[in-house]
């Protein structure tokens, strides 16, 4: 009987970790990052340049468009956006205020065409940017806090372009644009001696719908806060920052049809409570037994939110014409719906009942624009438009067809690996009097999709070919060889790419970013999201790598095959390779059921008489199908057992070494674990090795290596033995045919197994790491 030895396995399977000390003690240094920043934002000027410097892309303004409403110190103007945007290229920005008791107002010019038309479907978008945060502290110098908002108005109000709220102020006697809380749209609650809620709501814009953006909530109740300045009007329902609706000329909510009349303004009073005086600022008021003032009770109401954090925010206004003649309109608005890069987000909206009536129009067609105002506190109210609903609408609807199955492709469904997609925009010109034209289409390619051809489809089927070079950059950008005109006109960008490939993982593509921009209107859509299936096939089997026969026994190796991608696929078709020991694959036919589950069988008289390694994979052949074959499965068929490595501890480290000490054996900080596992039969022997790399400290610029070696000492008394080179750690014979698992290092003590030897040098402090390989040895009968 001759015997031989045969490694088993060797594994890197420990890491050393050594720290080395500078002096007899520990210390431990603790560090933290703040993460909060303080706002470099000081002043309406920094605020400013910070809001032209961020500023989107928005329309150019034009005299014969707008018009800047004729009242002494309207605040409005246009400033440009700083050279540093380039993304704001002719983009003008209509700063509304930017000081304290300022009054801006802007209308729409109904004589060039530019007016919202009540009996029809409108839509208008802009930018809006309410200023910066301040301290918020009411105790604090006047200056401080943010106000007071702008105001989105419909109207049809007899002073037409020159609109806006007015109020009598009894300090300087005279009539004066309404500032403050009036946003220049609401009424003036400027005489605490009025009774009249009617006299409030006629110094408002007359015949008009507002949609405030108030930043400051006026709310005081107070005696004393009640000084003809108007203090109040969001003193009931609602509180914090807020956009609200309602009928700023009307004492009663009265157009809103089938509804009890609600009144817009509420009155209120205060007694003088006893020993009353005025303030030094107020000392020219008299001090009756009685005031009088007035809240806003709007008709829809979103509170307590963020208005004010030096941001642009994006503004869709929607309005839902009547469908029938004493009907309500839908007047509806989503705030915050797209980021600065055009892509939606979740926006907060309301939907508004609104009698057309309160118009008193008699063609539907009335003014709209923006009043924004300030009073002891002041904010940059800028706005930038977007849209103008009555010169150019445009719906942009973006299409995914499957040109491999002929299908839609729709939001979170799934298409193939290389999937042949088209991507359709289409741009459908709605109305109503303006061309649409110098208009740039930019699309921008989303993840795990490649466009490479494209084109611009015509209502007349003209063809514009979207040249190659467009299809080098992420974002694709082409502009349009033709406006889009009076009529039903429209125009599809069309482009080509193909689905990402992928062999195992499902891929995600994003939605896909379309933006339009052009003359009087800038639109964005979004293309849907969907998945990439792998389209193939994979192969498993929940049989371990290596599988234990007893001697003249066959193998059954039960499997599956799986299918990944769209559609059904007959999975009976396909085939199975087998290779068994060192011969080649051959094929297996009509062994896997429709389900894809098989069983492999490999015959004993195939089998070595000790272990035998078997490879295999599942292959479709079919040119329709085309599902390419799996990865090979491999496993290893042992007769009569086996040994290998179980559990091993990822690293080992030993105690901090003080600076200064040299020639020490250094103990183990923490156990070792290393596991055999042997079900071989019994007598069977093995042999378990070690050896070490040598200890370096990789954290300085030039690798540090260290003076000292990992050594093994089996008892205390034992030779040491250097583990530069192998080493035998543990030796043994089975005792039985059980499976037999023990941790070699169980009986190690603070003075045995490994441990570290440092040398004669001293070493410089730092962690100095390093690996052990172990090997098994077995010693087998050869028949």
């Amino acid at each position: 009987m001759k015997k031989y030895r045969r490694y088993i396995k060797i594994l890197r399977v420990l890491s050393i970790i050594i720290l080395l000390l500078t002096s007899m003690g520990t210390s431990q240094k603790v560090s933290a990052t703040s993460t909060t920043s303080e706002n470099p934002i000081k002043s309406n000027a920094d605020d400013l340049t910070n809001a032209l410097k961020t500023a989107p892309r928005g329309l150019k303004w034009s005299d014969n468009n707008f018009v800047k409403a004729k009242f002494d110190g309207n605040s409005a103007t246009i400033v440009s956006p700083s050279p540093e945007n380039p993304n704001s290229k002719n983009t003008s920005v209509i700063q509304m205020t930017n000081d304290h008791k300022q009054v801006g107002g802007i209308w729409s010019n109904l004589t060039s065409g530019n007016f919202f038309n009540i009996n029809e479907d409108q839509t208008v978008s802009m930018w809006l940017y309410l200023g910066f945060y301040k301290d918020n502290d009411v105790s604090n110098i006047a200056g401080t806090r943010p106000g007071d908002g702008m105001a989105f108005v419909l109207h049809n109000d007899p002073n037409g372009v020159n609109a806006h709220s007015v109020g009598y102020d009894l300090k300087e006697k005279q009539w004066l644009p309404g500032n403050g809380e009036t946003l220049g749209v609401w009424g003036t609650d400027w005489d605490f001696n009025e009774t009249k809620v009617a006299n409030i709501a006629k110094n408002a814009i007359q015949n008009s719908v507002a949609i405030e953006f108030d930043t400051y909530p006026d709310a005081s109740k107070a005696y004393g806060d009640i000084n003809n300045g108007g203090a109040s009007f969001d003193l009931d329902g609602v509180s914090g920052q807020h956009i609200a609706i309602g009928y700023p000329s009307n004492p009663e909510s009265e157009y809103n049809v089938g509804l009890t009349k609600i009144p817009t303004y509420l009155q209120h009073s205060v007694e003088k409570p006893d020993g009353f005086k005025n303030d030094s600022d107020h000392d020219h008021l008299p001090t009756p037994d009685l005031k009088y003032f007035y809240s806003l009770n709007y008709l829809t109401s979103s509170s307590g939110l963020n208005l004010v954090d030096s941001k642009w925010h994006h503004l869709t206004i929607k309005w839902t014409k009547a469908t029938q003649r004493g009907g309500l309109a839908d007047l509806a608005y989503y705030y915050d719906d797209k980021n600065l890069d055009g892509t939606p987000k979740e926006p907060i909206t309301s939907h508004t009942g609104i009698n057309p009536e309160v118009f008193h129009s008699k063609d539907g067609r009335i003014y709209w624009g923006f009043t924004g105002a300030t009073g002891k506190f002041t904010e940059n109210n800028l706005l930038i438009f977007e849209s103008l609903p009555s010169f150019v609408d445009v719906q942009a609807k973006p299409e995914i067809w499957n040109d491999n199955s002929n299908t839609t492709v729709t939001e979170g469904s799934h298409v193939n690996t290389k999937d042949k997609l088209t991507y359709k925009y289409y741009l459908n010109y709605v109305g109503y009097t303006r061309r649409w034209e110098n208009i740039v289409a930019q699309i921008t390619t989303p993840d795990n999709m490649a466009f490479h051809s494209g084109e611009i489809i015509y209502k007349d089927g003209t063809k514009q070919t979207i040249p190659d070079t467009a299809f080098k950059q992420k974002v694709i950008e082409v502009k349009l060889n033709r406006p889009l005109g009076l009529g039903k006109d429209n125009a599809t960008v069309i482009l080509h790419g193909d689905a990402a490939t992928t062999s195992t993982t499902t891929l995600k593509v994003p939605q896909a970013h379309g933006h339009f921009s052009g003359d009087n209107l800038i639109t964005d859509t979004e293309a849907p999201a969907f998945m990439i299936d792998p389209h193939t096939i994979i192969l498993s089997s929940d049989t371990k790598d290596t599988i234990h026969i007893s001697k003249k026994k066959d193998v059954n190796i039960p499997s599956k095959v799986d299918y990944l991608g769209q559609g059904q696929v007959d999975l009976s078709k396909l085939t199975v390779y087998k290779k068994v020991g060192d011969g080649i694959y051959n094929p297996i036919e009509n062994i896997i059921d429709k389900d894809g589950n098989f069983t492999l069988t490999i015959k004993s008289s195939e089998l070595a008489d000790d272990s035998t390694p078997v490879s295999f994979y599942v292959k479709d052949n079919s040119s329709t199908t085309n599902l390419g074959e799996t990865p090979a499965l491999n496993r290893q068929i042992q007769i009569g057992g086996t040994i290998s490595f179980g559990f091993i501890s990822d690293n080992i480290s030993f105690q901090s070494i003080n600076y200064g000490k040299n020639q020490q054996l250094i103990p183990r900080l923490d156990k070792c674990n290393v596991d055999v596992i042997d079900s071989r039969a019994k007598g069977a022997s093995q042999i378990v090795k070690a050896v070490a790399s040598p200890l370096i400290n990789k954290s300085t610029k030039k690798e540090q290596v260290f003076d000292g070696k990992l050594i093994y000492r089996e008892k205390s008394d034992s030779p040491i033995q250097d583990l530069s080179n192998p080493v035998t750690i543990f030796q043994h014979n089975k005792d039985s045919d059980d499976t037999d698992t023990q941790n070699i290092t169980s009986n190690w003590t603070k003075d045995t197994g490994i441990l570290l030897s440092t040398g004669k040098k001293i070493n410089p402090a730092g962690k100095y790491t390093g690996t052990i390989q172990w090997s098994i040895l077995d010693a087998l009968e050869n028949n």
